[in-house]
């Protein structure tokens, strides 16, 4: 059941409903069939997959804490006159049982999450290392693989409720229902946010009575994710089909460069117009989700950039992966080496040089079973950890040649680069493999056909979009445009229209409702294309 469609506009209708009209200690139960019901859409067999990670948490959990209540029983028994020793020892003893459930558990859902995304890749990596070592053996791959649909969203949070549990953060929910429904929660299974359970599960335990406000700011951020996904996206879509395809070497530089644009501006109209309906779909139910982009093409540094792109993938990552690399006993013990023969400031540079690579491999593997995701995360891995090594270079240099970095100039020069250098990354993404990304970035950067880049031809219009569509699409970013910038100026745009008169409020609501029901793309059956991040 897609975000855009009818039917899901109707479940949603028929959920509020139910969900406000039934008693509120039941309201979590409401949400919890509905969630369930959703994710059946997506079909029988996958969601097994999702009740056994429930299970596998909601078991681990209570075990830890279990544990850690039995340690601190114990030593309320022993009394004020337990000596410094013994009580380190029974801290050490519980916390060693509580990290063997915590590693045991967690290992539990990330090997059902690489089974299913990742065996086959992994098949097909070692065939063709076979292949190059003339190795006369051949492993079949798995036929008709089920990936659950979210897999990858909800296993993350599963991972993060047991790393948290397991450092004692909070204790477990010893409620089965309220946990599924964290795992589960309709308007976030298909592609976001990641959740804590700190965040979402405590607002599950609280009863959310009707509210105007929330009903009609959540309604309104969901007539934007529309706007976005369908009359954006899915109007980019074509062109960047076209271009990317089988058929991309029929192109040049000039045409690679304009689907890198049409493709930069699908995927974040396509995942951030997903979010904001399923932001807004949370917030008519009375729950306030993370943001998870806040205008990441504004970004002045590709560091800067995954601090605003999805930014709950990236609080994840710097929580549960890069702090622990970096203070890892392995960089721990390189970086006292480095100290002790001197080199001060290579002792400080190598983890934070190294943690990156860590990190951007995960998130290029996170995103894809490729080898062209895996190039996709060490080339950003590249960019940050250089920009780290290098940075006191730079500094000298903008020393030395008098830039003014308060400039509006110089902020829009960073920006101008940072995207162009986030758009190479996008096509190591977007192409049908590293040797086609390659043979793309390189035609980029040495053919340029100024007919195409003038329209004389009008081969522009032979990709997919034709004038009128064209004009439509223009006009859309525009739209985009100028209201992230007010964004980006501090300007709340729901809050701000709210305050505005009646007559020019519900002028703005018809226009831009009108604008998507006339311009917005349409698949089978009044469905919108799938979102792209649905499939990670």
């Amino acid at each position: 059941m897609a975000y855009t469609s009818l039917g899901f506009l109707g479940f949603l209708g028929l959920v509020i409903l139910v969900y406000y009209l039934v008693p509120k200690k039941y309201q979590w139960a409401v949400l919890l069939t509905a969630s369930y019901i959703f994710y059946l859409f997506s079909g029988v067999a996958q969601l097994a997959f999702i009740l056994g990670t429930t299970v596998v948490t909601y078991v681990s959990a209570l075990l830890m804490q279990k544990k850690r209540d039995a340690y601190k029983a114990e030593l309320a028994a022993i009394g004020p006159d337990i000596t410094r020793e013994k009580k380190q020892e029974l801290k050490k003893t519980a916390g060693n049982k509580i990290r063997r459930v915590q590693f045991a558990s967690v290992i539990a859902v990330l090997l059902v999450l690489a089974v299913v995304k990742y065996l086959n890749f992994a098949i097909e990596s070692t065939n063709t290392i076979f292949n190059v070592f003339n190795i006369d053996a051949y492993l079949s791959p798995v036929e008709k693989m089920i990936v659950p649909l979210g897999i990858s969203f909800y296993s993350f949070q599963a991972m993060g409720y047991l790393i948290d549990i397991g450092r004692g953060r909070y204790a477990a929910e010893k409620h089965f229902g309220r946990l599924a429904l964290f795992l589960s929660f309709f308007p976030t299974i298909v592609q976001g946010p990641i959740n804590r359970y700190g965040d979402l599960g405590a607002q599950f335990n609280k009863e959310h009575s009707f509210d105007y406000d929330n009903l009609k700011f959540g309604a309104q951020l969901m007539l934007w994710g529309f706007f976005k996904k369908m009359v954006i996206a899915d109007r980019a879509a074509p062109a960047v089909a076209a271009i990317f395809g089988s058929n991309y070497a029929d192109y040049n530089g000039s045409v690679y460069f304009f689907g890198m644009l049409m493709y930069v501006l699908q995927i974040y109209c396509d995942f951030s117009g997903g979010i904001d309906i399923a932001r807004g779909a949370a917030q008519t139910l009375g729950f306030n989700l993370p943001q998870n982009f806040e205008r990441p093409y504004f970004s002045t540094s590709v560091a800067d950039y995954w601090r605003r792109w999805h930014a709950t993938l990236g609080a994840w990552m710097r929580e549960y992966v890069f702090y622990p690399v970096m203070l890892s006993k392995p960089l721990t013990k390189i970086s006292k080496a480095l100290r002790k023969s001197g080199k001060a400031k290579l002792a400080k540079l190598v983890p934070s040089v190294v943690t990156p690579f860590v990190v951007f491999f995960l998130i290029g593997i996170w995103h894809g079973a490729n080898w062209k995701y895996v190039a996709f995360g060490l080339y950003n891995a590249t960019i940050v950890a250089g920009s780290v090594a290098l940075a006191p270079v730079f500094k000298k240099a903008i020393e030395k040649l008098h830039i003014n970095t308060e400039a509006f100039s110089w902020k829009l020069f960073t920006i101008v680069r940072t995207f162009l250098v986030l758009g190479i990354s996008k096509i190591l993404v977007k192409s049908p493999g590293l040797k086609a990304a390659l043979h793309i970035i390189k035609s980029i950067f040495t053919e340029v056909d100024l007919d195409f880049v003038f329209g004389l031809d009008g081969k522009i219009f032979s990709l997919g979009i034709d004038e009128k569509n064209m004009f439509v699409l223009f006009v859309a970013v525009l739209i985009l445009l100028g209201v992230s910038v007010l964004q980006e100026n501090g300007m709340k745009m729901r809050e701000t229209l709210s305050k505005q008169n009646i007559v020019f409020r519900w002028a703005v609501y018809f226009i831009a409702l009108i604008f998507v029901l006339v311009f917005g793309i349409y698949g089978p059956a009044y469905d919108a294309a799938d979102f792209i991040y649905g499939a990670y």
